[in-house]
Formats: structure tokens, C-alpha cells, sequence
């Protein structure tokens, strides 16, 4: 999702390398990008024809690779406008979210954030069930890393941030995009809500 929020001319001299999944930036699925600075070692997982210079072998997707090609241009041109109206949503979505609820945690620093997600962490709310009446209320979430494939674990990432597992357990991830507006954002913070406190209070009644 870089693209959308980050200028790549920036960030690539800094890193030896840099994938890009065209789907994540309005793009079809099946084709990215892969960057490598000179003289970082890359073997190839595919072998055969020695296309793409014999580190990826088959016949390429032309049609994906423009199409691919046009997405980034297009999400390039249209940053400048939509970085601060996201980032503006977001911090809307945020604030009303812990306005109407207490012990509601964010999981990265103001200055680390990205426009297009809010991570949030709440108190007293395991998020399986936050996610099922969020999905019941027309409203897509996810868990994000909060939980591994399978079992309803914490995760190691924010075990290693130091939050407690109580607090990992009510992880939730709400993403925003070009198509987000103001509505979507009321929406999405009233439902959340709403759940959270329906959760909280179905806890305290059991015996």
C-alpha cells in the first residue's frame, strides 16, 4: 500500500529492497513490482525461460503490467490531494471512536502513522466477536497481525511492542481509501461503538 501514502522516489534509495502488489494500489491482481539495488544477491524462485533477466521465468503478463503501470501513475498524480483528506478522515475516525468510549488504545506513534489505517486497541472486547457484529452492521474490518492463522493469539508483534495480551486480544484494523468519505467515517465510528459497548456490557453480566 506504499504507493498510496509514500513517495517512492523517497523511499527506495533507502532500502535494498522494495515489493509493490499492483492490487493494494488500485491495480489487478497477480503482478507486482520487485526492486533491488545493484549488487544485492536474488535468487530466483521460478527457473526456466530466464525471463526478466532469469530471476522470474514465464511468459509475462502484458496486460497486468500495464495496467499496473497506469494504477501507479495515477496514484502517484493523485497523493498530494488525497494524503491530507485521508489522513483528516482518519484522525476523525479515531477521535470519535474514543470520545464515545474509554480505554481505547492506538498501537502507533502520531508521527509513525499512515494515512489510510487506524489500529486501535480496546479494552474489555476480544475482537473475533468485535469483528462478527461489525461484519453483521455492513461495516469491513479486520484484526490485522492481532491474531495468527488458526488460533486466536496475540501477536508476536505487539507482544514485542509491550502490549499486554489482554489489550492485543481487542486489536482491531479499520482502513480507509480513495472511495472513503465523511459518511463512511460516521458510519464505521458509530457501529464500532456501538458493538464495543454491547460486548462490554454482555461481559459484565455473565455470572
Amino acid at each position: 500500500q506504499a504507493p498510496c501514502w509514500l513517495d517512492l522516489r523517497a523511499v527506495t534509495p533507502l532500502v535494498d529492497m522494495l515489493s509493490l502488489s499492483a492490487h493494494k494500489f488500485g491495480g489487478p491482481k497477480g503482478v507486482g513490482v520487485l526492486v533491488a539495488k545493484e549488487g544485492v544477491a536474488f535468487e530466483p524462485r521460478l527457473m526456466g525461460g530466464g525471463q526478466e533477466r532469469e530471476r522470474r521465468s514465464g511468459t509475462h503478463n502484458v496486460a497486468g503490467i500495464v495496467a499496473m503501470t497506469e494504477a501507479l501513475a495515477a496514484t502517484d498524480h493523485e497523493r498530494p490531494a488525497e494524503l491530507p483528506r485521508i489522513t483528516a478522515l482518519r484522525d476523525r475516525l479515531v477521535a470519535s471512536v474514543r470520545d464515545s468510549l474509554d480505554g481505547v488504545h492506538e498501537t502507533v506513534a502520531p508521527h509513525a502513522k499512515v494515512a489510510g489505517s487506524a489500529h486501535l486497541c480496546i479494552e474489555g472486547v476480544e475482537n473475533e466477536a468485535l469483528l462478527f457484529l461489525l461484519d453483521e452492521a455492513g461495516v469491513c474490518a479486520s484484526a490485522a497481525s492481532a491474531c495468527a492463522a488458526g488460533a486466536m493469539e496475540p501477536s508476536h508483534v505487539l507482544a514485542a511492542m509491550g502490549v499486554p495480551r489482554s489489550l492485543a486480544m481487542g486489536a482491531v484494523r479499520l482502513t480507509l481509501g480513495r472511495t472513503t468519505t465523511e459518511a463512511d467515517v460516521a458510519r464505521g465510528a458509530e457501529v464500532l461503538v456501538d458493538a464495543a459497548r454491547r460486548l462490554r456490557a454482555k461481559a459484565k453480566a455473565r455470572p
